[in-house]
């Protein structure tokens, strides 16, 4: 920032900083106008070697430009930082614009009084001046976004037209092109909020005050962690939270001498959380009181300590170093695991091992030989651990299996045999420790002397490993394996430091603790694969060695799909790997440090009701019991849902605890009864569940289980055996067979006879019918792809389409991700005219489906062949098990499957089902909800269909089918807003339908309700509270809608609104639960409310959408997730006439950690700029009546 006439200009380094810590920025005001000292500040040599290099670069950039555009490029001088010279600059900029004959600007001066850039370079495009910065790292960072969206916005404020990208030149030759129309929404609400601040403060006659709520504090920057100092903070004490540290300071504990001090209970702070913060603030006053004595300990639980196992001569000691921007070109997989580095001891000296990696091909290779290199120490050492500091190692571990699809059962049994330990778990269970962090470098002064290494810390690593590259790339070999060796150095005092602090905590225990320690195994187990995955494992291997070992930019898009069924082969088992991840960590744990997760409910209390009783004709005897307690996510657990109990060890009879486990699983299943919920003041929900628990042994026992978990295991065999059944053939062939769902791979254009294109879209309501189905009949084993947004007809189209060409004789399957979503189109198609005793399917949710209903799956076989031998077309709806079950549906059997949701249907999934018809329909939007992928995948096979297809962009390119460009659903108002959040520009609203539907005294299109309020997660009462009175004041106002009809097919006419004319929509069920209560509490239970994922495809009057989370600290699944442009699509979507969003005022107070939250925050800060109505006063006339 620089001060002019009594005002500051600020710079993009300013937003940099203001997004990091609003109060150093102050701070950093203060200095400028003398208020504080500044801070001496010593030459730092490696930034100032990251300056040169990033020089460099850019003077790299210029000589190609010159290369480009010989004599076009017109290089300004930096100007004087006066008024007066800064306007000269920009008045230069704008003229040498105008100028034909230019077509590059390098150093060019932005300006407009209140904000200052300078452009490396503007380049001339067709769509207008192209922003482009040099930067060294490797990829975009919302730094770099956020200064080019700067420079772009000034440039368009003065008039100058500019490109809808802007462009980034990284390190290492990449070039990443960003929309502006992302960028944009943040950079003016993060200039907004930083002219607040800076003006606010430069208003002031003081220097920034700690602790002033108009600034917010990161509290580990230099800057504050003076003041955190100075004022004692509670910031001071280790594992202090900020929702913990307001809620203190509510009660006047403000300071860490407090807190050490304070007794008896604070509201909404736990009781164990509580002693422990104070405990803790104990412990480190008394090093401070005595700083001579060095850091103090305490043990807390030997028993924790007790558990680690005994030292093996083998044992290993691990730490990897990797870099997280790290991306390979022409993927959008990130970080690099870099170096896996580990000291052995069985010498009795410490031996340093490292296995690098510098790209994808030696990742893998470095994954390879680590796992080797264990499993060879464990054949001599069976009782061997391999040690780590935090839960990154497995986390990293398993990641990298997954993501080179090697190596995955071998890591999966290190894991299952307990060989990794991590010591962060030990430590925060078993010992207190006088500082205020529990990094492992903060431990150190406990057991070893201080680190003298050139690199200092993770951070430290990334950037030496960044120069190591650029110098590697320039040609300075000597420099290069200098920074390198200073990694290792780095790395190998953290594995070291791993191994004294086993050594220290194993030091800890005393003889006579608690429990044994667990046996030490006298031989390693032998890794068991069942024959089924040997098999699968070498099809896969066989497939993808036809892929060249080239970088994913580099392959044919043959290539590509070869990748693509290699990684099919094994797509279910990596799906369900988390799950059973999960699972085990959950037996490993105790329940006090289980991770959140739907479906888990944890007991507090038991009561049997009914003992161990055997009914008559059954197979097992069972008891009732009444379980109260807590469901984690407040997920509550419903009426019929069959869970798994789970016992702490010593296991009861009938179950068997692993080797270090916590808890065991019974292997009889549990089916809850009765569900009674209670919802405590703070929003946390209590159920009280009764429930039959099936006998697991001979014998009953009389213990009480401490959880219940899910028990939703499905086989994917018959899927499996289909993908297997491609992948055979591209094995045996080495070629891709000519399919429609290889076509998919292939991203190929549809495939019509005659090479002819795709059929234009006649005219008419009918058009998109009449191409969709002459598309398909031009073709042979192809697809052809519609994109629908809300509204628009996609199943209408799909209907009519089938209809059509049943009537001609073919045979139609119609799957989905969901059988009611199959029995939407079977509904659908009847409706479309085809008879009733032509479409067949064995009911999951349909009471008396228009269509026939099969006494079971197993009878489409039998109703196929009826029809078939007849001469008749016929429809068959059912799952992607029974389109692949050759029982129920032969393969090639279809002349269409109608693939419907494939916007939420993986690549796997269409392929496996593509084997029953040759021909493939895609319906479904990938702008609206995406699939839910839990595994981790060595190429995109887990990619929806659709979203494959519109590789990245908001509409279905033309060349791959059709785009429904028209909803029916929508006011042109609120149209508007949903085109521009998901569909680039281009839906459009059918106004003689929707734009006369009115609703008295409401505007129609988008509305944003601002409410105040703070720590809250997944909950907010007061947005409860303000959704109540939204639906008051709704309630009873005249609403009209032209279209609607009665049940005898006359206008209804103007109309009292209803509850049913709203629905109420929320991310997280905990707020579901909350608005649900309050609404029926005042009188209104027919008002639907629920999470997005219960709405789509449905519609209503108005749609109001809750937020729930306070601030970006709050938000526990992520900004990502709450911000999701797809969630808020279909949430907004849902209204006809306008759409409520209720948020806290300081929801998007936060500058985005990651380019794809900066992303998401853009997108709802757009939605924000096209509110008709933006406050928190009622909506308009008093409510009726």
């Amino acid at each position: 920032m620089i001060l002019l006439d009594g005002r500051v200009v600020a710079s993009a380094s300013d937003l940099r900083t203001a997004a990091a810590c609003e109060f150093a920025l102050v701070a950093g005001l203060d200095v400028r106008l003398g208020r504080r000292a500044g801070d001496a500040e010593d030459e730092d040599p490696m930034l100032a070697r990251v300056a040169q290099l990033g020089d460099e670069h850019e003077q790299a950039e210029l000589r190609r430009l010159h290369g480009v555009h010989p004599g076009g490029i017109v290089q300004f001088p930096r100007p004087d930082y006066t008024d007066a010279a800064l306007r000269e600059a920009m008045a230069a900029t704008v003229t040498a614009t105008s100028d034909p004959g230019v077509r590059v600007l390098t150093q060019a001066t932005v300006y407009d009084g209140g904000f200052v850039g300078h452009a490396d370079f503007l380049e001339r495009t067709a769509d207008g001046w192209l922003v482009s910065d040099t930067k060294l790292a490797r990829s975009a960072n919302v730094a770099a976004l956020l200064q080019v969206g700067a420079y772009a916005a000034l440039l368009a404020g003065a008039g100058v037209p500019v490109a809808p990208v802007a462009r980034l030149v990284l390190g290492g030759g990449d070039v990443e092109d960003v929309a502006l129309g992302d960028v944009l929404p943040v950079y003016r609400a993060r200039r907004a909020r930083l002219e607040t601040l800076l003006g606010e403060h430069l208003a002031d006659d003081a220097p920034a005050r700690w602790g002033d709520a108009r600034w917010l504090a990161c509290g580990r920057c230099p800057v504050c962690d003076t003041e955190v100092e100075a004022a004692r903070d509670l910031l001071l004490v280790a594992g202090m939270r900020g929702p913990t540290r307001r809620r203190l300071m509510d009660e006047g504990v403000t300071t860490i001498d407090a807190l050490a001090r304070s007794e008896g209970p604070v509201p909404d702070v736990r009781s164990a959380t509580l002693e422990r913060l104070r405990a803790q603030a104990r412990l480190q006053l008394a090093q401070e009181a005595d700083p001579g004595a060095g850091v103090r300990h305490e043990v807390v639980d030997e028993d924790a300590l007790r558990r680690l196992p005994p030292p093996s001569p083998g044992d290993v000691f691990f730490d990897f170093e990797g870099d997280p921007l790290w991306r390979e070109r022409g993927s959008s997989d990130w970080g690099l695991e870099y170096l896996f580095g580990m000291v052995e001891v069985d010498t009795g000296e410490p031996e340093f091992r490292a296995f690098w990696a510098h790209d994808r091909r030696a990742e893998r290779q470095a994954l390879v030989d680590f796992v080797d290199h264990v499993h060879e120490r464990r054949r001599r050492w069976p009782d061997l651990h391999v040690y780590h500091y935090a839960p990154y190692e497995p986390a990293a571990l398993l990641r990298l299996a997954a993501r080179h699809g090697t190596y995955e059962d071998e890591v999966d049994q290190l894991l299952r045999d307990g060989v990794l330990v991590d010591l962060y778990a030990t430590v925060r269970s078993g010992v207190r420790v006088s500082q205020r962090s529990y990094s492992i470098k903060k431990l150190e002064p406990l057991y070893m002397p201080a680190r003298e290494e050139d690199v200092q810390g993770g951070a430290e690593s990334i950037v030496a490993y960044h120069e190591y590259e650029q110098a590697l790339l320039e040609g300075r070999t000597a420099e290069a394996e200098t920074r390198l060796q200073d990694i290792a150095d780095y790395n190998e005092k953290d594995c070291e430091s791993t191994w004294l602090l086993r050594e220290w905590l194993l030091g800890l225990r005393t003889d006579d603790a608690g429990d044994p320690p667990p046996p030490v195994l006298e031989e390693a187990a032998e890794l068991r694969v069942s024959e089924a995955r040997q098999a699968a494992l070498e099809l896969e291997a066989a497939v993808r060695a036809l892929v060249p070992d080239v970088p994913p930019a580099d392959r044919s898009d043959v290539d590509h799909a070869v990748a693509l069924v290699a990684a099919a082969v094994l797509f279910h088992a990596r799906e369900d790997k988390p799950r059973w991840q999960e699972h085990f960590e959950r037996l490993r744990l105790p329940t006090s440090e289980w991770r959140a997760a739907d479906g888990v409910f944890l007991v507090e209390r038991t009561e049997v009701v009914g003992d161990w009783a055997k009914p008559p004709r059954a197979r097992k005897a069972r008891r009732l019991v009444r379980l109260h307690g807590e469901p984690l996510r407040n997920a509550p657990l419903p009426v019929g849902a069959r869970v798994s109990a789970v016992y702490a060890v010593p296991a009861p009879d009938g179950m068997t605890a692993e080797l270090l486990h916590a808890n065991a699983k019974s292997p009889a299943g549990v089916t809850v009864l009765e569900t009674e919920e209670v919802r405590a003041p703070n929003g946390r929900l209590h159920q009280t569940l009764l429930v039959e628990e099936l006998q697991p042994g001979p014998v009953g026992h009389a213990v009480g289980p401490v959880a219940l978990v899910p028990n939703d295991s499905v086989s994917s065999a018959t899927i499996d055996a289909a993908l297997a059944e491609v992948a055979a053939v591209v094995r045996d062939t080495g070629q891709v067979p000519v399919g429609a769902g290889t076509d998919l791979l292939l991203r190929r254009p549809p495939r019509l006879r005659g090479g002819a294109a795709l059929p234009s879209v006649p005219p008419g309501p009918g058009g998109s019918v009449e191409a969709v189905t002459e598309a398909l009949r031009g073709m042979d084993d192809s697809y052809v792809a519609v994109q629908g947004p809300p509204g628009t007809g996609k199943t209408y189209v799909g209907a009519h389409v089938v209809a059509r060409l049943v009537a001609a004789g073919w045979a139609v399957g119609v799957c989905a991700q969901s059988h009611a979503a199959v029995e939407n189109v079977l509904d659908a198609v009847v409706r479309a005219g085809v008879g009733r005793s032509q479409v067949g399917k064995a009911p999951k949710h349909a009471a008396s489906p228009a269509w026939t209903a099969l006494d079971s799956a197993d009878g489409l076989a039998r109703f196929a062949a009826e029809h078939r031998s007849a001469g008749r077309g016929y429809v068959i709806g059912g799952s992607a098990w029974d389109l692949t079950r050759p029982s129920r549906v032969e393969r090639g059997q279809l002349d269409l499957l109608v693939v419907d949701e494939a916007g939420q249907f993986s690549l796997a999934k269409t392929l496996a089902v593509s084997v029953a018809s040759r021909r493939l329909l895609l319906l479904g939007d990938p702008q609206q909800l995406p699939q839910v992928i839990t595994g981790t995948h060595a190429e995109p096979i887990d990619t929806a269909a659709l979203a494959w297809l519109a590789g990245g962009e908001s509409v279905l390119p033309a060349r791959f089918g059709y785009f429904l460009d028209t909803t029916w659903r929508m006011h042109p108002a609120l149209t508007a807003v949903v085109s521009d959040l998901a569909y680039d520009g281009r839906l459009t609203s059918r106004e003689e339908r929707t734009a006369a539907r009115t609703l008295e005294g409401v505007e129609p299109g988008l509305h944003v309700r601002m409410v105040d309020h703070r720590d809250n997660s997944t909950h907010s009462l007061e947005e409860a509270q303000e959704v109540l009175a939204l639906v008051r004041d709704l309630l009873g106002r005249r609403w009209e809608d032209p279209a609607e009809m009665d049940a005898d097919g006359r206008p209804v006419g103007p109309r009292p609104l209803a509850e049913d004319d709203l629905v109420v929509i929320t991310p997280y069920n905990h707020q579901a639960a909350a608005i649900r209560a309050l609404l029926d509490e005042a009188g209104h239970e027919r008002v639907p409310v629920g999470t997005v994922d219960k709405f789509q495809g449905q519609e209503a009057a108005v749609a109001i959408v809750s937020m729930a989370a306070s601030s970006h600290s709050d938000v526990s699944r992520g900004m990502g997730f709450l911000l999701d442009r797809h969630r808020l699509n279909v949430a907004i979507s849902r209204g006809q006439h306008s759409a409520f969003v209720v948020r806290s005022r300081v929801l998007t107070d936060f500058s985005p950690r990651t380019p794809r939250e900066l992303v998401a925050l853009g997108s709802f800060l757009r939605l924000g700029d096209a509110a008709v109505s933006v406050g928190s006063a009622p909506v308009g006339l008093p409510v009726p009546g």
